[in-house]
């Protein structure tokens, strides 16, 4: 422990959270919410507040950003650097270097509110719980086109506070976890999903060790859509690959019956939305696009259990 934070947890009586930000040559993005994190509201119920940047950079690009904030003594920063290219190990290595009795995770390219923090420990004690997710919504530095808005793609599922989540529903975009989850023993990140999967199945296996999560509709976090995001084309893209990756947390311990009911259901799916795009298409563009969505992502799902996944991995 760094001696800036053991004198903050030594000094003070009130929770200690550390935030997690797991960055990839992102330096502006990561400068914006490191801003952020000094503007946070503590709120009448304070909390001791760190921060561990872990960069996945070889080059180390984070660096010069994360020292300009560790110059500031209101918020120790601790800077660590993980050259093995997997998001598992990425994430792993930021508790590893955390401290305290919460670990909130935060995409470097996301915004949260100035009381985050203060309604997810809110959310934490009320329903005593080993986690709190919050919404994701996006933002725009440049106008989105037309289609992007309308079609919805961008939006994440809503929910009603104190709603217990299952697996399916959950991520690390916006999440305050208790530290004992990662206790020796504990739950962590497996490296087998090197490009994407490793939070979902995260909560999937803590969610099976009798864990429960819970929503809070009052601390979003805004992520930036930037402009290589707003092309169809990605879009396309992203839901082949997610069915792809979501074969390796869909399959339990029956993999053999398992393999045979997930590929008949995406088989079935990717019949049924192919039907669907002909017909909703009279219905306009925007939910057409929806429905294309979806049978990208059966699809994906599909050719990955057959061994010829469309989209093999995403750039890490």
């Amino acid at each position: 422990m760094s001696e800036a934070i053991s004198s903050m947890v030594d000094t003070a009586p009130q929770t200690h959270v550390c935030v997690c930000i797991c960055t990839y040559q992102r330096p502006e993005l990561l400068s914006r919410l490191l801003t952020r994190l000094f503007e946070l509201k503590h709120g009448a119920d304070t909390f001791v507040l760190s921060c561990v940047v872990v960069d996945n950079d070889e080059a180390g690009s984070a660096a010069a950003v994360v020292a300009k904030f560790q110059n500031r003594r209101e918020l120790a920063i601790q800077y660590q650097r993980e050259p093995q290219r997997n998001f598992a190990a990425v994430r792993n290595r930021a508790v590893q270097a955390s401290h305290g009795d919460f670990i909130a995770f935060i995409d470097d390219d996301e915004v949260p509110e100035r009381e985050w923090l203060t309604q997810l420990l809110a959310t934490s004690r009320r329903y005593e719980c080993s986690g709190v997710l919050g919404p994701v919504r996006p933002y725009f530095d440049d106008p989105p086109p037309r289609w992007l808005i309308k079609s919805k793609i961008c939006d994440r599922p809503v929910h009603p506070t104190g709603l217990f989540l299952n697996w399916e529903q959950t991520r690390t975009g916006n999440v305050l976890l208790r530290r004992s989850i990662f206790e020796p023993g504990g739950i962590w990140f497996d490296l087998a999903y090197r490009t994407g999967g490793e939070d979902i199945d995260f909560f999937k296996r803590a969610i099976a060790a009798g864990h429960q999560f819970v929503w809070c509709e009052e601390a979003p976090a805004y992520e930036l859509v930037p402009a290589e995001r707003m092309r169809f084309a990605y879009h396309v893209r992203r839901a082949l690959l997610q069915g792809g990756i979501s074969l390796k947390y869909g399959l339990g311990k029956n993999r053999l019956a398992d393999r045979l009911k997930v590929g008949l259901k995406s088989l079935v799916a990717t019949v049924l939305y192919s039907i669907a795009l002909l017909i909703v298409w009279l219905g306009g563009f925007y939910p057409w696009i929806n429905c294309l969505i979806k049978l990208c992502h059966h699809l994906g799902r599909f050719s990955a259990l057959c061994g010829c996944p469309i989209i093999r991995e995403r750039k890490l």
